[in-house]
C-alpha cells in the first residue's frame, strides 16, 4: 500500500476533514450543524448564499411587477389613442359644419327662407293666407232638467242612521 504524501493531504492546508453523511431526513441538519461547529466559515457561506438568494427573489419581484405595470400602462394608452380618434373624427366634422355654416351658401339660404330677402330682379311673393271661415253658430243648448235642492248635511245622517223605508 502506498503512503500518502503531506503535501496532497488536508492537515498540511491546516482544513478539517470532511465528513460525508449518509442519505436520510436529517442530512440538512447534520450539515449545518457541521458548518456552525467549524469556526463559522461554512455559515457564513450559507448567510451570504441566502441573502444573495433573497436579493434575486427581490429583482425578480420587482421585475414582474414593472412587467404588470408596463401592460397596464399600455392599455390605457391604447385606450386614450382610440378617444383621441374619435375626437379627431368628431372635430373634423364640427369644423366642416362651421365652414358651411359661414359660407356664402348657407347664409344666403338663410337670408332667402328666413329673413324674406332677394337678390336684385327678383320677386318675392308671399303667400296669402285665407283667413278662416266664421265657424257656424253653435248648436243651441238642450234644455236642463231642472236640478233638485240639495239636501242638508244632518238630514243625510239622519237618513243614514235611521233608514226609511
Amino acid at each position: 500500500m502506498k503512503r500518502k504524501r503531506d503535501h496532497a493531504t488536508r492537515r498540511v492546508l491546516r482544513r478539517p476533514v470532511r465528513r460525508t453523511y449518509p442519505a436520510g431526513s436529517g442530512v440538512v441538519f447534520a450539515r449545518l450543524a457541521a458548518m456552525a461547529r467549524s469556526g463559522g466559515r461554512g455559515l457564513l457561506s450559507l448567510t451570504i448564499g441566502a441573502v444573495i438568494v433573497a436579493l434575486i427573489g427581490l429583482l425578480i419581484a420587482n421585475f414582474v411587477g414593472q412587467v404588470m405595470q408596463s401592460a397596464r400602462l399600455d392599455s390605457q394608452r391604447v385606450a386614450l389613442q382610440a378617444e383621441v380618434d374619435q375626437i379627431r373624427v368628431e372635430n373634423k366634422q364640427l369644423e366642416g359644419a362651421v365652414a358651411y355654416a359661414e359660407s356664402d351658401v348657407n347664409i344666403e339660404r338663410i337670408a332667402r327662407e328666413q329673413l324674406g330677402y332677394a337678390r336684385d330682379g327678383d320677386v318675392v311673393i308671399f303667400p296669402q293666407v285665407a283667413a278662416p271661415a266664421p265657424a257656424a253658430s253653435p248648436p243651441p243648448d238642450p234644455v236642463a232638467a231642472p236640478v233638485p235642492a240639495p239636501v242638508p248635511n244632518l238630514r243625510r245622517w239622519w237618513d243614514a242612521f235611521f233608514p226609511t223605508s
